[in-house]
């Protein structure tokens, strides 16, 4: 799991005015670096194609950047003028400097080109102006909302300026396509050998049950090859249930997995596993039954040193209010997962 695997996604349009992301922002600072030292920011969103952005807006948030310590993939307009986008990228460039790790030509472009080959020939027209004006950029795509089948067309079509293939991902418990398609990326983009990130990664709710989901989505991401997601986030810093569930996912970031053998009868439990380079290892359970508990036996294949678990908890699933448990030591022998919950042990 890669050292910048956390992320957070923002709406674009919340950046101009700077009440939001500027230095003097401590609130949301401090929310974001709670996930991590690193880290990348995602701008995007329904608001994309009309939002500008003026100069100070962007040394507003460079200073909430170097702040936080993290990465930010900046989106752009696909709808206005290809000459204003390119004044807008140029300034962002200078004011980011290298805290600009791409930028981002649209939001969900599939949910407003009729066609892949209608939505390239904007990209490129963009990016022709850009690079004009700021040579050197470096870009992500496409930011598809379901098509996930563009991915590999335009890692093809654009590999020698792209840095990262996106994906948006909205999670409604219906949404199996978009799921195949995911787990399918890793094959779309080891042929031009671009890593990719799911972004934009939203629920109905911020529950519970999504939080569990969104640990669980994570970690499958993470084990399947993914270079980061991206969880939508309104910038108001409120640590309900899906902040929760990312401190747990922050656990298992900068470290390698490796394999665990997982015996259960209760298709809810699911269980990762990842050593660290001081040789830690951290098993992350996860139990998104709404009525079973589990008593989990924990073998290591060698002795437990000091054996310690965090949690998170909830009385039901539909809860908005959760309880989060900090470090307390552990048997790992009999390791004790309520109904809606999620524990990290640490071996």
């Amino acid at each position: 799991m890669l050292a910048e695997f956390m992320g957070l996604s923002f709406e674009a349009s919340l950046i101009p005015g700077g009440a939001f992301f500027s230095g003097s922002n401590r609130a949301l600072i401090d929310y974001v670096r709670g996930l991590g030292r690193r880290g990348i920011v995602q701008f995007g969103g329904a608001n994309l194609d009309t939002t500008t952005y003026a100069p100070a807006d962007l040394a507003n948030l460079a200073q909430f950047l170097d702040a936080t310590g993290w990465r930010a993939i900046l989106g752009l307009s696909l709808g206005a003028a290809a000459f204003g986008v390119a004044d807008q990228a140029a300034k962002a460039k200078q004011a980011l400097g290298e805290r600009l790790l791409a930028f981002e030509l649209g939001s969900a472009p599939d949910l407003h080109f009729k066609d892949y080959g209608t939505f390239l020939a904007a990209f490129r027209a963009r990016v022709s102006s850009i690079n004009a004006n700021a040579p050197g950029a470096a870009y992500a795509g496409p930011a598809t909302a379901t098509h996930t089948d563009w991915a590999a067309r335009f890692a093809q079509d654009e590999r020698p300026q792209l840095v990262l293939i996106t994906q948006q991902y909205r999670h409604t418990g219906s949404e199996a396509a978009l799921r195949n398609g995911i787990r399918d990326l890793p094959k779309s983009t080891a042929v031009s050998d671009l890593p990719y990130r799911i972004e934009q990664i939203v629920s109905s709710s911020n529950n519970m049950a999504n939080a569990l989901w969104a640990l669980d989505f994570g970690l499958e991401l993470a084990a399947n090859g993914g270079d980061g997601g991206n969880f939508h986030d309104d910038a108001d810093a409120q640590r309900g249930p899906l902040y929760q569930a990312l401190l747990l996912l922050k656990e298992s970031v900068d470290a390698r997995f490796v394999t665990r053998i997982l015996q259960t009868t209760n298709n809810n439990f699911t269980a990762y596993a990842i050593e660290r380079d001081d040789q830690t290892r951290v098993l992350t359970l996860i139990n998104r039954d709404a009525n079973v508990g589990v008593t989990a036996n924990v073998n290591a294949a060698r002795p437990a040193r000091n054996p310690r678990v965090r949690r998170l908890t909830a009385l039901s699933l539909d809860t908005t209010q959760v309880n989060a448990v900090d470090w307390q030591n552990a048997d790992p022998a009999a390791l004790d997962v309520p109904p809606a919950s999620a524990a990290v042990l640490t071996l």
